[in-house]
């Protein structure tokens, strides 16, 4: 009778594997679709997405104060102002590179002849959290007109032309 027994139960041990065992449950269904949908993913110390930082809004700090926007921001300088023409993008680590346009101010009012579209700028810099580290440089002469570390959130402190 007990080796009838043992018999029976050797015999339902493949069908327990099959219901009980790895692969069976819900969650591994689920598993195997994540992971085919990961398969062509690649794989970081990190593989939490982190959100890119929303850079809309007022940036400052002493002589300069910046409005981004989705297409690009509007800066106001020391005598000058100057507008970056396309989307800032930061790349993985936080540093962007973006073009625009640079011009100088004077005191007095504008003068009808005078040219308003200025020089053409590159905007480059990193954010890091509330921070930007910002460089403009003239593209055509290559001359820097100044690095600037701006706050989110702060309104810049600008003295016009006087």
């Amino acid at each position: 009778m007990m080796k009838r027994d043992s018999l029976g139960l050797l015999s339902c041990l493949p069908l327990m594997l099959l219901m009980f065992g790895p692969g069976s449950s819900c969650n591994s269904t689920k598993a195997s679709k994540n992971s085919k949908d990961n398969a062509n993913q690649p794989m970081t110390v990190n593989s939490v997405k982190t959100k890119s930082p929303d850079l809309k809004g007022t940036w400052g700090a002493q002589g300069i104060s910046m409005e981004v926007t989705d297409n690009g921001a509007n800066l106001g300088y020391d005598c000058a102002h100057g507008s970056i023409t396309e989307k800032i993008i930061l790349d993985g680590q936080g540093h962007f590179s973006a073009t625009g346009r640079h011009v100088r101010d004077h005191p007095g009012p504008l003068r009808s002849d005078e040219d308003q579209n200025g020089q053409r700028a590159t905007y480059t810099g990193s954010v890091n959290g509330d921070t930007m580290n910002l460089t403009v440089t003239l593209s055509d002469s290559h001359e820097t007109v100044g690095t600037y570390t701006l706050t989110h959130g702060r309104s810049g402190r600008i003295h016009r032309c006087g």
